[in-house]
């Protein structure tokens, strides 16, 4: 063989953003004048610089090349071993290039950076902020996430409170804050508190935020309820000073009575020649009757009329045995296809939720995936209606991942009448 190579360092330690430096032995084995070029294969080429790249070496000529590693301080480059090879090519032989093995191995550091969005949340009974952590450095950690406020007038409620954190992503955690008390009225009241991010071998990473919280009567509620007050009592002046009003008659003046001092005449008429309009008549008035349709429910039983029912689940973490049922059991005397369910998650619980006809699972949901505020909703249309007899059960399987509170999901079935 015409060259030979030694590494007299097989196993390299290198922080990250430093440098360390290893040295082949490159001898020439043959009878002439031989070129050698050196090249590095592996993962560690971008980060890697070799002197010199090439040598001319005599018979039997010896020359140490120098290996220079400088892994960058980025999440690009992962802690741990990484292996490399060098690679001696020989010009006058080319079958007889040797390649040198080693290890380099990278050490871990920890660069965390964090923001919470919205700094500052606006609600009556609640205010929600997310928090964003970066992973800026070269390997998987813990963080822990923590929340206070210097004078304990705020709850909080954090998902997840202690999330692994993966190089080079970005991790959202939810905060939720409630004030302890209510306000009907009044000026807003601004409630400071201080996220915190415990991460290992760096110092905490504190962000102050805050909540806005707001009175549970508008300010506009006052000046509509004054409105309207002064409305009432206008009306209430106007009806009062029209019934006080005389009332006024329409039938006309009352006929004079006949004077004491007339003169009285006798006239003697003929029975034949009484006028016959001296007979008085008596017409009876009458009376219209209208006849009234009878009442009747606003619910039809026609076939493919709209039937709803809910089904409401408070499933306790940590409980054994697969996931928690609460059903609906079909009255008997129809039988029912029940074509959609909206999903509501108000408390944005964690966990798994499936929707089941007796043991049959229609499907599946995250309920993360469903963490909606309470006037939005997940509607999902079940692609294969499925028909329900009396005495069946419509269900929902709950698993709860919450670490202290039940999960509280509900489902409003959608279904409707089924010859």
């Amino acid at each position: 063989m015409a060259v030979s190579a030694m590494l007299r360092s097989t196993a390299v330690t290198v922080a990250a953003g430093s440098s360390a430096r290893c040295h082949v032995l490159i001898r020439n084995n043959s009878a002439v004048v031989d070129q050698f070029v050196f090249a590095v294969r592996g993962d560690v080429v971008e980060w890697t610089e070799v002197k010199p790249a090439r040598v001319n070496l005599l018979p039997h000529q010896e020359v140490s090349v120098e290996l220079t590693f400088s892994p960058p301080r980025t999440f690009e480059v992962l802690s741990g071993d990484h292996p490399f090879a060098l690679q001696v090519s020989s010009r006058e032989d080319e079958g007889g290039s040797v390649v040198q093995e080693g290890m380099v191995t990278v050490t871990k550091f920890v660069d965390v950076a964090a923001d919470v969005v919205p700094v500052t949340s606006e609600g009556r009974r609640k205010g929600r902020h997310t928090l964003a952590i970066d992973n800026l450095g070269n390997h998987q950690h813990p963080v822990e996430v923590l929340a206070s406020d210097p004078d304990n007038k705020v709850t909080f409620k954090i998902r997840p409170r202690g999330p692994q954190l993966q190089p080079g992503t970005a991790t959202f955690v939810k905060i939720i804050a409630r004030p302890k008390k209510y306000f009907w009225k009044g000026p807003n009241r601004h409630l400071p508190f201080v996220v915190k991010v415990l991460a290992p071998t760096v110092a905490p990473i504190e962000i102050e935020s805050a909540l806005n919280q707001k009175p549970l009567l508008p300010q506009r509620f006052f000046w509509l309820f004054s409105i309207l007050l002064a409305l009432l009592l206008l009306l209430m002046f106007i009806v009062t000073a029209l019934l006080r009003q005389r009332p006024v008659s329409i039938a006309g003046p009352a006929p004079a009575p006949p004077s004491s001092t007339a003169p009285s005449t006798t006239t003697a008429q003929s029975p034949s020649t009484a006028p016959s309009s001296s007979r008085t008549t008596t017409s009876r008035p009458t009376t219209s009757s209208r006849s009234s349709g009878s009442g009747g429910s606003s619910r039809t039983s026609a076939s493919g009329s709209p039937v709803t029912f809910t089904v409401q689940a408070q499933a306790f973490p940590g409980v054994a045995g697969g996931p928690q049922l609460f059903s609906y059991v079909v009255p008997p005397g129809s039988r029912y296809r029940v074509a959609s369910v909206v999903l509501r998650n108000t408390e944005a619980d964690v966990g798994e939720l499936q929707v089941r006809h007796d043991d049959r699972v229609l499907a599946t949901f995250d309920l993360a995936a469903v963490d909606r505020e309470p006037e939005d909703r997940l509607t999902f249309r079940l692609p294969e209606p499925p028909t329900v007899a009396p005495g069946e059960l419509v269900t929902l399987a709950v698993t709860c991942g919450n670490p202290e509170d039940p999960c509280t999901p509900s489902g409003t079935f959608t279904a409707t009448l089924a010859r």
